[in-house]
């Protein structure tokens, strides 16, 4: 006989196959995980102990270590002691080629990405701007000239360096590069040049430099330049009209000069601007 069992259904949520295995789990997701994690733990060990981020210029010092060249070197102007070890380390810096070889295998094939990623591929990226700045500069040119000395300014692609960033902006404005000029003076200090500069460029019609000039009118400078809040409208309201010439003098106001600029005065709506050339903020 037939037993009744092979005909009846299995209830809601039975496995109709009972006896047979459960699926394998798919390893595939866990493994990547897993691969990721041994890559992550592994690139952090080239982390630049003083930056915390991966070289772009890596160097080995003499405490076994990996570092970002100008970090390390900068480091070492100041300290004879290792970052890591805190124990007495020498000068000597050796050139980490496969390192950065093998970095940039990684970050351009995805290997590494991430915030570790983009910031490597920024300062790679800065490293090669002001590469080309500096390849420009030395052929002549003003404006790379000037660039150049922002870069070393800010240390941006290249060691933060006040002695360059001078040499670099006072040979723009030797080239007549207007923004060298304005930014010559700012590395015056108290210097009462610093003013001449930023007046004759603000004459030229660097924007950057108006705003300059009418600080000091606005604040004053104790025995130098007393407040005059309508000379400082004067050149605020020149800062927003300025515009870049044909000849190579001029430079137009960025939005932080405009937003500057435009805050004074619209607080100071009340002040008189008699003088004839400065123009109605509605031209700029």
């Amino acid at each position: 006989p037939v037993m009744a069992e092979a005909f009846e259904r299995p209830e809601s949520g039975q496995d109709a196959a009972a006896g047979r295995m459960p699926p394998k789990k798919d390893s595939a997701a866990t493994s990547n995980k897993l691969l990721r994690s041994a890559i992550d733990k592994g690139v952090d060990e080239f982390l630049c102990p003083i930056t915390q981020e991966l070289p772009v210029d890596p160097v080995m010092a003499e405490d076994g270590h990996v570092y970002e060249r100008t970090a390390i070197g900068q480091w070492l102007q100041r300290s004879g002691k290792s970052p890591v070890t805190n124990l007495e380390m020498g000068q000597k810096l050796l050139d980490a080629k496969q390192v950065r070889s093998m970095l940039a295998t990684m970050v351009k094939s995805g290997a590494i990405s991430g915030d570790k990623a983009d910031k490597w591929q920024e300062r790679l990226k800065a490293e090669e701007m002001a590469a080309e700045w500096r390849r420009l500069a030395e052929a002549g040119d003003a404006e790379a000239m000037c660039n150049l000395g922002g870069k070393y300014a800010h240390g941006d692609g290249v060691p933060q360096d006040d002695t360059q960033a001078k040499m670099w902006r006072k040979r723009a404005a030797h080239r007549g590069n207007v923004r060298g000029l304005t930014n010559y003076g700012s590395t015056l200090g108290g210097n009462g040049d610093i003013w001449l500069h930023w007046m004759e460029a603000a004459m030229r019609g660097d924007a950057f430099a108006c705003v300059l000039v009418a600080r000091l009118y606005e604040r004053g400078v104790f025995g130098q330049i007393a407040k005059d809040k309508e000379l400082a409208k004067r050149w605020y309201l020149k800062a927003l009209a300025c515009k870049e010439k044909e000849e190579g003098d001029g430079e137009e106001p960025d939005e932080e000069d405009k937003a500057e600029a435009s805050a004074w005065l619209d607080a100071n709506a009340d002040v008189a601007a008699p003088w004839f050339d400065a123009p109605d903020r509605q031209v700029a």
